[in-house]
């Protein structure tokens, strides 16, 4: 009876070994990540950021930053009020989210990756990362 249930058990721990490393890869654990497209009401959507970040604190978060909602995160970058936006940037990034622009958007901008605020990290494509953390990671999707 043991010498059968000896490879069953090999098998299932080489299938676990594979999952968990599928799992733990590049990505951390799964988390929410947010898909923002638009300028226009860019201090409250940093500031729902915050809030989801604050009550879901071991929830790791992302940020997608793609068209208008790129030059927020360009550095020098001023709301309608003349207040920078880095200052609400700098808290997220403190706080572990991670915050990525559009390489797409960039160009279509004429920007680069270096035009953007420190610590803004940037994708190739802003909506293949959004649904490669979906589909292939698990993480769960908020658009504002």
């Amino acid at each position: 009876m043991i010498r059968h249930l000896t490879p069953l058990l090999v098998a299932m721990l080489s299938l676990a070994s594979l999952l968990n490393t599928s799992m733990s890869s590049a990505d951390e654990l799964p988390g929410i990540v947010f898909h923002v497209d638009s300028d226009l009401r860019m201090n409250r959507v940093l500031r729902q950021i915050e809030r989801h970040h604050r009550g879901n604190p071991g929830v790791p978060s992302r940020v997608i930053l793609i068209a208008e909602g790129v030059r927020p995160a360009v550095s020098g970058a001023e709301d309608a009020n003349g207040g920078r936006y880095s200052a609400q940037i700098e808290q997220l990034l403190a706080q572990g989210i991670r915050i990525f622009a559009c390489e797409n958007t960039l160009t279509s901008f004429g920007l680069t990756a270096d035009d953007l605020e420190f610590g803004i990290e940037s994708v190739p494509s802003g909506i293949a990362e959004l649904g490669r953390l979906q589909a292939t990671a698990g993480w769960g999707y908020i658009k504002l």
